[in-house]
């Protein structure tokens, strides 16, 4: 194993460890969501093809996904049956 390898193993423990402490942290860190920002718009046609090769490789996770968001956009029943009546 590398040291690379040891260090990314490491680093994923610790923020596994103190996911909450840091997210609480960071929500409110203007200078990491202004790197963030730059960092996206500067890599976003690799991310887009990070996520297009992932969605061809999970396709059956994907469906999923999008199985759960079209659920989470409909409406209830009583709510559909009111607009209805009215």
């Amino acid at each position: 194993m590398t040291d690379k390898e040891r260090k990314r193993i490491a680093n994923r423990k610790y923020y596994e460890k103190n996911k909450d402490r840091l997210a609480e942290k960071w929500k409110n860190d203007d200078k990491r969501k202004e790197y963030l920002k730059e960092y996206y718009v500067r890599n976003k046609d690799a991310i887009l093809k990070r996520a297009k090769d992932w969605n061809e490789r999970n396709k059956e996770a994907r469906k999923l996904i999008v199985e759960r968001k079209k659920r989470s956009e409909l409406k209830t029943f009583w709510e559909v049956e009111c607009k209805q009546r009215q």
